[in-house]
């Protein structure tokens, strides 16, 4: 940011409107730190850039498909053991959650650098109407969780009129 992006120029075109505005001298603050921090951490190249910072623990990347037969979820819980997660269907949701433990460790030229990870992963994804729940099959393999939930093959219930009877 530039001084002159502080300064309401008069005459210059610019919109000074926005700047009107009451801003929370807290926020503004941690912006400023987050980016101190940020920057601090992309000027130095060796050994942390082999750090992935791209990964978080509260992602669960997943599709859903329906094909009409079935619902085919799959989901991505790399790092997470078989024996670490849980899926349950409860009321039309489908709840997938993990937990996740990570260790990194990284020794070259005299640096040390250690990183541990604990945390859960939860997803809650809204099923379609008519799935059977208790024929769903569930499969891990290389980090990837495919749940197949069968549809019901019977027509969903039409609406029925109900006669009103004076009383």
């Amino acid at each position: 940011m530039k001084i002159t992006d502080l300064v309401p120029w008069r005459g210059s075109g610019r919109d000074v409107t926005a700047r009107s505005a009451p801003i929370d001298p807290m926020s503004g603050l941690q912006t400023e730190v987050e980016r101190a921090f940020d920057n601090f951490w992309r000027a130095i190249s060796y050994p942390f850039a082999a750090i992935d910072r791209t990964s978080h623990l509260d992602d669960v990347r997943v599709d859903v498909v329906d094909n009409g037969k079935e619902v085919k979820v799959t989901a991505e819980l790399p790092g997470i053991s078989e024996a670490d997660i849980d899926v349950s269907i409860s009321n039309g949701l489908l709840t997938i959650r993990g937990e996740k433990k990570s260790e990194y460790e990284l020794e070259e030229n005299s640096v040390l650098v250690k990183e541990r990870a604990y945390g859960t992963v939860e997803r809650t994804i809204t099923l379609p109407d008519g799935i059977i729940a208790d024929a769903a099959t569930a499969t891990f393999r290389n980090g990837v969780l495919t749940l197949t939930i069968p549809k019901s093959t019977e027509p969903q219930a039409k609406a029925r009129r109900v006669s009103v009877q004076a009383g």
